[in-house]
């Protein structure tokens, strides 16, 4: 059993979430997972998604290893810890945190949770790791003298042993998600990092420059950067040097902030950094291992992609690396129930070749072939070699790959090219085809990985067929070998080979968006007698697929749909859909800005939530909610915290509160000392000043005084 250490707590948790982490603490203790029961809280999903662990999952800890997690919070990657190392103490100063970092955890016999301040703590031994995750940002707020963040940095330093190391997971301040409109991650506030945080001296992050600066001034003399995409959070791809100038860098991802603004698209911008070779300094988040020597290669790490955002039978990653002086692929399962998986997936590679049944096999029980620039390549699957722990090894393959190509010829503007690759795909399919069309949706198997959507005619059908067979894995190599590279999709019933063309395009145009301006989607399916009503079959097909075989994408469900800005219409208003809400707080000497608290909401059909931090809420003597600034309004307010009371409503609206007010306001009435985290919820719609003069004369004939009011204030704010 783990041991929940409380002999340095003080009483008193000094970090929380609010009562929010009750609800996780439920959830955790029920055994449930992030929206089981409905809530869509960001921290529900923050602290117990099994995506937070692939920051670390991938990393090679040397073995009979210990570490000391600091700020280990609620544990979101104190489970991966425990699994890779042979003793782990994770500290935190809060209990309420802590307790749900023990019930999640609490069958590790190598954790220690010590729950208080770490300055006053001793440990009987140093470290070989010392590990931050989303910690180092704030140690101004809780570090004293002249340079917190390097004091704090020299004193996890002294907690490493000689040939430690320590990682830290951080977002970058000068991060392409803050050019496009992504507010700061701590602040919430847009470009603060990127104008070096004027106004903050408690939370900040840090640039590449700057954390090389850093590292130097605390003698950490030797480090390497590792580039989490699309951030360190909920990283689903590790990047390092060496592959940074992929042209599939920060792919498009789920959006968990509704105030992120899309100024132009970040795939597109980090595709252009990346051919530049300067995107190491603009990715969103990194992962930093540094050391006083020089680290040990027990196998370097190329790349990494890690798939766990699925059920638990389908969770794997794929690591590109360098051990014992040569380049491989590996899969390993992240869970036990995964290896279940990849050992099908290595029988399959076992059974594919030359007169046998397998993924690359034309009717003929023949290797098919793949015909491109007049010359013919030998379909083959890859094969791995399979290691003890349950995962594959592959060689590395130095051919053309037709991803690349594909993309290469996009960015161009070549489609004419594009169509090339997808005629020599959509021909090899068709020689693995059955010559007899059948309607594979009659297949009671066939259902129960792709659901039930029905089409309205029969086709070419393949068995054994790989449905993953994208242009990325295809691989055409010298010697006249076209390989078939990660075939987890292999399905032994009758599957449409257009379906697997519809993919393969799919793929390409939702990572190239600009393609269709020049060669329309819909026109080059056309040239395969994909009509637009198979196209929706085929949607429905994948979702089913995605959401309920292999249990994909999960974190979909607490996204937020980003809001396109284009610049040259700032003439108006930027923030009708994301207009600034705030909350003041009065410590006992009246509102005042300097005690104010802004946030973004955004608006979804009217609707909105906002959540607000409060610094030391048992000091506050009130508390005043604006919705909206600078316009009427008509607003419906809800809290399960407080009695809501509209300050300066000129009288009720069959949708809600009716503000003629330029600046209309609530008083939230709290039982007791006020929460930590203040959450609001409501409707709101936003009126015109014209709208207001109509409204307001329409109260004065009903000799409304408080309309009266808000008339002349309109009236002079007209002029």
């Amino acid at each position: 059993m783990a041991n929940l250490n409380l002999s340095y707590y003080s009483g008193r948790d000094q970090y929380s979430d609010g009562d929010i982490e009750d609800t996780i603490l439920r959830l955790v203790r029920a055994g449930k997972n992030p929206g089981d029961d409905g809530d869509r809280a960001f921290p529900v999903l923050y602290h117990l998604s099994p995506v937070r662990e692939n920051i670390l999952s991938w990393y090679p800890f040397r073995e009979g290893a210990s570490a000391l997690e600091i700020g280990a919070g609620p544990g979101a990657i104190t489970g991966v810890l425990c699994r890779r190392l042979a003793r782990v103490t994770s500290v935190d100063l809060s209990k309420r945190r802590s307790l749900i970092n023990y019930e999640r955890h609490k069958d590790y016999p190598n954790l220690e949770i010590m729950v208080g301040n770490l300055n006053d703590m001793e440990f009987p031994e140093k470290f070989d790791y010392v590990i931050l995750n989303g910690v180092f940002e704030y140690a101004g707020s809780y570090t004293e003298g002249d340079h917190p963040w390097e004091t704090f940095l020299m004193r996890c330093r002294g907690y490493l042993k000689d040939d430690g190391l320590l990682l830290i997971a951080i977002e970058n301040r000068l991060g392409l998600k803050y050019f496009c409109g992504a507010p700061e991650d701590h602040t919430d506030n847009y470009m603060e990092g990127l104008k070096n945080y004027p106004d903050n001296k408690a939370v900040r992050t840090f640039s590449k420059a700057e954390w090389l600066r850093m590292m130097e001034n605390c003698g950490l003399s030797w480090h390497r950067f590792y580039y989490p995409s699309p951030d360190y959070k909920f990283p689903n791809e590790i990047f390092t040097d060496s592959t940074l100038t992929a042209r599939n860098f920060c792919r498009n991802n789920w959006n968990f902030n509704p105030g992120r603004l899309d100024l132009f698209p970040e795939n597109e911008m980090a595709r252009s950094l990346c051919e530049e070779g300067i995107m190491d300094r603009f990715s969103n988040s990194f992962l930093i291992e540094a050391g006083t020597e020089e680290a040990e290669e027990s196998g370097k790490l190329l790349y990494a992609k890690i798939n766990s955002d699925r059920s638990e039978g389908f969770r794997i990653q794929t690591l590109a690396c360098v051990r014992d002086g040569k380049k491989m692929a590996v899969k390993s399962p992240l869970t036990k129930k995964a290896r279940a998986h990849l050992e099908k997936m290595h029988e399959r590679e076992l059974a594919a070749g030359p007169d046998r049944k397998g993924a690359a096999e034309n009717r003929a029980g023949r290797e098919p072939v793949f015909c491109l620039d007049g010359k013919q390549y030998r379909v083959r699957l890859l094969k791995g070699e399979k290691n003890g722990d349950g995962s594959l090894s592959y060689p590395w393959l130095n051919g053309r790959n037709l991803g690349q190509e594909a993309a290469d010829a996009a960015d161009r503007g070549d489609a004419a090219r594009v169509k090339e690759l997808f005629d020599a795909l959509y021909r090899c399919l068709l020689e693995t085809a059955d010559p007899e069309e059948k309607k594979a949706e009659e297949n009671p198997a066939f259902r129960e990985v792709f659901g039930s959507a029905s089409s309205s005619c029969s086709r070419p059908c393949a068995e054994n067929a790989d449905i993953d067979l994208i242009l990325d894995n295809l691989f055409l190599e010298e010697d006249g070998t076209a390989y078939v590279i990660d075939a987890e999709w292999v399905f032994d019933f009758p599957v449409p080979v257009q379906f697997i063309l519809w993919r393969a395009v799919n793929e390409l145009y939702s990572m190239h968006p600009s393609l269709d301006s020049f060669l329309p989607e819909a026109e080059l399916l056309g040239g395969y007698s994909i009509r637009e009503e198979d196209r929706k079959v085929f949607w429905n097909w994948a979702d089913h697929f995605e959401k309920e075989y292999v249990g994909a994408n999960s974190l979909e469900a607490f996204s937020w749909p980003v809001r396109g800005v284009n610049l040259r219409d700032l003439k108006n208003p930027v923030d009708d859909l994301t207009p600034m809400a705030t909350l003041y707080l009065d410590y006992g000497n009246g509102f005042s800005e300097e005690e104010a608290v802004h946030r973004t909401m955004l608006l979804k059909d009217g609707a909105f939530r906002v959540e607000f931090p409060v610094k030391d809420p048992e000091k506050v003597k009130a508390v005043r909610f604006d919705p909206v600034e600078g316009s009427p309004c008509i607003c419906t307010l809800r809290s399960e915290q407080a009695q809501v009371r509209p300050l300066n409503a000129s009288g009720p609206e069959q949708e809600g509160c009716c503000f003629l007010t330029m600046d209309p306001a609530y008083e939230l009435l709290f039982r007791g000392q006020v929460p930590e985290i203040i959450r609001l919820s409501g409707v709101l719609e936003r009126k015109t000043p014209v709208w207001a003069m109509e409204r307001g004369r329409e109260l004065l004939d009903a000799s409304e005084p408080l309309a009266k009011k808000a008339v002349r204030k309109l009236r002079s704010k007209l002029r």
